[in-house]
């Protein structure tokens, strides 16, 4: 794009006498004519912005600001260019270059030609996520300033560990004592590890009741030894007030002996190596280290990798569907979405890989809705051939408990004209630790927008959730449908789960079938929808099209 030099003179100019106004905030100075704005290096290193010098500015900055808040920032900026008073302190969320949204506040003035038309608007804006540092609760640093500093160490190449650590069920301390009580609870845990790192750690308010440790002094037999003396403490000694109460612990831990790895992908592996430790190991540490051990390096950087995918508008996602036939007829009912991912180096890599760790991380929310707005788009152009068809997407409990969720799906489904009825959505590694009532609310409130709900049932202990939650469809999971011609248990698990699914007006859909046979023994039980590779591989939306059911009428 061509800007004459004039546009550059005058832009500096104010952009200089301005900056120097505002060390501690990010500034820009905005030619409304020439559609170009300058932004202080800091800014442009922290939303990833493509330069100082930033073309078509309307455009790329406006990318950054949440979906939510465009249009009342669009008005703003408009009275403001009019001439007309605006509040001078305008919040507004915007987004970082790792995904995330954070609280900004704007301070703008709008500088005339000598006609008295807007010509420059040159703007102050404070990033509230990083000036509210300090969490109330426990006196810590949150994790916005865990990873500035961890961003120094990567920069100056220094190695560190990062210790997670959170009660396996704080939700548990919570509904027995009341919120006060876990706050108290969480201030005290925070006392104990700053007491106990002493000199040698920063320690850190995580995100929800996390407490972490970053080390640059302490050796990893150090941090493992810290770890176990918390985790009897808590089980053992912990004091809030006069209560004496004992709660287990867990942990997972990542030691950063290698340069070039994005802070937020080690954030999320430790996420995750807690996750495990609390689900899986009964708080047990999870370690990640070198690659003899069973979670390493190279896992880590896959997980960096398609973080920046995400936030790189998703670039290197696909989606892949796989038929859904109904029994009566053998014709075409739906298709359930199966996200992939190639990228180079790594080629094509499952989900399974990467999802649970992504699940952990800020950016696994924006992944979920760019899954639900392409796989609507492909829907419509399948709904004019099959008027019944419907989309099975699955959703995790982390994306469900958003507050924005329901504004996102209710957008989705208008800004694409897209109908409720023919979209559900599927509920699966849903565990004892989730809010069920808010579950449940998200759930119904799905439901009044004409969405189905599909429940993946792997054994007796979650089909229990289909008596408690307003279920449409029963998913027979492939690990009872795959074993149905030779192991007497899976068929009888077949018999009863689909019979409760009967007796309770409840559809269900056989997955994971693979052969006739198995499609044999499947007739005797009341199920109405076939899935799997005996019909069709997931494949993509072209070949999709292609498919022998998709133009059986």
């Amino acid at each position: 794009m061509l800007v004459n030099q004039g546009a550059y003179d005058a832009i500096s100019k104010i952009y200089e006498t301005f900056a120097v106004t505002s060390k501690s905030r990010y500034v820009y100075v905005y030619d409304i004519e020439n559609n170009m704005a300058r932004w202080s290096e800091n800014a442009v290193n922290y939303f990833g912005l493509p330069g100082e010098f930033v073309y078509k500015a309307d455009q790329v900055w406006e990318a950054h600001i949440h979906p939510e808040d465009r249009a009342t920032y669009r008005e703003h900026l408009h009275t403001a260019f009019e001439g007309n008073r605006v509040n001078p302190s305008f919040e507004y969320r915007a987004r970082n270059k790792s995904g995330e949204y954070v609280a900004c506040s704007c301070r703008g003035v709008v500088i005339k030609d000598y006609s008295g038309k807007a010509a420059f608007y040159a703007c102050s804006l404070m990033n509230k996520g990083i000036v509210d540092n300090t969490d109330p609760i426990t006196g810590l640093s949150n994790h916005y300033e865990m990873f500035n500093y961890m961003h120094r160490l990567e920069f100056d190449g220094v190695n560190y560990i990062l210790l997670l650590v959170n009660v396996i069920d704080f939700g548990d301390i919570n509904r027995l004592y009341g919120y006060m009580f876990g706050n108290r609870m969480l201030k005290s845990m925070a006392d104990y590890l700053q007491k106990e790192a002493g000199e040698k750690a920063h320690i850190y308010r995580g995100d929800g009741t996390i407490l972490g440790l970053c080390t640059v002094h302490m050796t990893l037999d150090e941090v493992k030894n810290l770890y176990q003396q918390m985790r009897q403490h808590v089980r053992q000694n912990m004091k809030v007030g006069t209560t004496k109460v004992s709660a287990e612990l867990g942990g997972g831990v990542i030691v950063v002996d290698e340069s070039g790895i994005d802070v937020h992908a080690v954030y999320t592996s430790a996420k995750y190596a807690l996750a495990h430790s609390k689900t899986e190991k009964h708080g047990n540490l999870i370690i990640f280290h070198n690659n003899e051990l069973e979670y390493n390096k190279s896992t880590i950087e896959l997980v960096g990798a398609v973080r920046e995918s995400v936030i790189d508008h998703c670039k290197g996602f696909y989606l892949n569907y796989q038929p859904i036939l109904a029994k009566n007829d053998g014709k075409l009912a739906g298709a359930e979405v199966l996200l992939r991912w190639n990228r180079q180096p790594y080629g094509d890599v499952a989900p399974s890989e990467f999802v649970p760790w992504l699940e952990q991380d800020s950016t696994f929310y924006k992944l979920g809705i760019w899954i639900l707005d392409k796989a609507m788009k492909d829907g419509l152009a399948i709904l004019k051939d099959h008027p019944e068809f419907y989309l099975s997407i699955n959703l995790a409990y982390v994306q469900l408990e958003r507050s924005e969720f329901r504004t996102s799906i209710v957008e989705l489904l208008k800004g694409n004209r897209y109908p409720g009825t023919a979209l559900c959505i599927e509920l699966s590694n849903v565990t004892s630790n989730i809010n069920f009532d808010y579950l449940k609310s998200q759930v119904i409130f799905l439901k009044s927008c004409g969405i189905r709900i599909a429940l993946d049932v792997t054994d007796f202990s979650t089909l229990d959730l289909a008596t408690r939650l307003p279920i449409n469809i029963i998913k027979l999971a492939p690990e009872i449908t795959e074993n149905i011609s030779k192991s007497p248990l899976s068929r009888y698990m077949a018999e009863a789960i689909t019979g409760f699914a009967a007796n309770m007006n409840m559809s269900v859909c056989a997955t994971g079938v693979g052969d006739a046979d198995t499609e044999l023994r499947l007739f005797k039980y009341p199920v109405d929808h076939y899935q799997g590779y005996y019909y069709s591989r997931p494949v993509s939306f072209e070949e999709f099209k292609k498919l022998q059911v998709y133009n059986t009428k």
